[in-house]
């Protein structure tokens, strides 16, 4: 996959490479990743984690919005701008990127209002010490986990699952109590919340 490329080239766009030989050819499609219709059928959904700070309760950070409802069975691209320049101890493993299409996304320094579609770098695991929470999706035939890194922007595609409910948690210990698992890790549309998918 090109490092710029947060999503992976279809199959067809791969064979005409191979027979082109590459070269100046993905250069020129690297531009366009998605055919009209890809495009058309993607969903777009953008969510943001704030302090306790920022919304005047210390200590809670939140997701907005806590709960999604989406389609089943379609591509959705999601940016997610976390606000939060602290870190928080998580379980092992809870640092990779999984779920997504290509089990990647890509990340961006700082939180701004608009960026080109090429910004940052593509990950496919955050470094232990800078993740900040994660948005893990657990449920029947589905898991998706995306580590946020402290004051970043990240974005993902995935594709949803068959209709059902989809209960996420924050797997950082980012909320009250001893540990950090109580408060806002305990409260639905904080750190935990549900997908739904009709």
């Amino acid at each position: 996959m090109n490092e710029n490329s947060l999503w992976p080239l279809n199959a067809s766009r791969r064979r005409f490479l191979k027979l082109s030989g590459g070269g100046l050819v993905i250069a020129a499609i690297g531009l366009t990743m998605d055919s009209p219709a890809e495009a058309s059928d993607l969903i777009k959904v953008s969510m943001k984690v704030v302090t306790g700070k920022m919304i005047g309760r210390p200590g809670w950070p939140q997701f907005e919005p806590g709960d999604l409802k989406l389609p089943a069975h379609r591509l959705v691209e999601v940016t997610v701008r976390c606000f939060d320049d602290g870190n928080a101890q998580i379980p092992g493993d809870y640092n990779r990127v999984s779920g997504t299409i290509g089990n990647v996304m890509r990340v961006i320094k700082g939180t701004p209002a608009s960026f080109a579609p090429n910004a940052g770098r593509v990950v496919e695991e955050v470094p232990m010490k800078e993740v900040a929470h994660t948005f893990t999706v657990k449920g029947k035939n589905f898991f998706m986990n995306v580590p946020l890194p402290v004051s970043s922007t990240v974005v993902y595609r995935f594709k949803t699952p068959a209709a059902g409910k989809y209960p996420w948690q924050c797997m950082a210990a980012c909320g009250t109590g001893a540990g950090g698992w109580a408060g806002p890790m305990m409260t639905n549309a904080w750190m935990e919340g549900m997908v739904t998918v009709t």
